[in-house]
């Protein structure tokens, strides 16, 4: 004949218990293992975010016709980066992938006067700050974790500025309009008889600027 146990001895019994700890300590470690994976593709994958920003600033500090031609080389160097067969399943612009680089600011000084001077104050006396900074977002840390909860408190994904601070080489156009033309001018002031030889051989003076400008 079967015994009935008494409710007493039901909430006393103690079996099954183990099992119940082992699950819990099973989706608490996995969801450990899971931040941790995902801290460390963050880092490795923000280190290419700094080469692709160190390359769009090298391209666009690069000495050319003009300014506008500078911000097209820069532009046109972090477009190539961003299509390229390895890096575009990792890279997105649109937020589709994990990770994410937009907002691509070339700020070069001269003319423009735009430079990082209002993010990262400095003194008068030293070289502006110029070259190119990024957006990295990352959608992956963007995580909802058994037990811990979410990563973030607004579920949008963490994002970081990245910044490659290079000095822009002066173009063609300035080192005429800054340098040469001035130059030029101020001699032919020296002496009325300068200016009557520049009239008359005008248009058969070249000038040219060297790499210094």
């Amino acid at each position: 004949m079967r015994t009935l146990s008494s409710p007493h001895m039901i909430i006393n019994n103690s079996h099954g218990l183990i099992t119940v700890d082992f699950i819990f300590s099973l989706i608490l470690c996995a969801g450990l293992c899971a931040v941790m994976f995902v801290m460390t593709f963050t880092l490795s994958m923000a280190e290419i975010a700094q080469y692709i920003t160190f390359a769009s600033s090298r391209a666009y500090v690069a000495g050319h016709v003009d300014p506008d031609k500078q911000t097209e080389m820069g532009r046109n160097k972090f477009s190539n980066l961003m299509s390229n067969n390895v890096l575009s399943p990792l890279f997105s612009t649109s937020g589709t992938s994990w990770f994410t680089l937009s907002n691509l600011e070339l700020r070069g000084g001269g003319a423009s006067g735009k430079d990082f001077a209002e993010d990262y104050p400095y003194v008068d006396d030293r070289i502006p700050q110029t070259g190119a900074r990024l957006t990295f977002g990352a959608r992956v840390l963007a995580l909802r974790i058994a037990f811990l909860g979410r990563t973030t408190e607004d579920g949008e994904a963490p994002t970081a500025k990245l910044t490659a601070f290079l000095i822009r080489e002066p173009t063609q156009q300035e080192c005429w309009d800054l340098q040469v033309k001035k130059r030029y001018d101020a001699i032919m002031n020296l002496d009325s008889r300068f200016a009557i030889l520049a009239d008359r051989y005008r248009n058969k003076y070249v000038p040219m600027e060297d790499n210094g400008c």
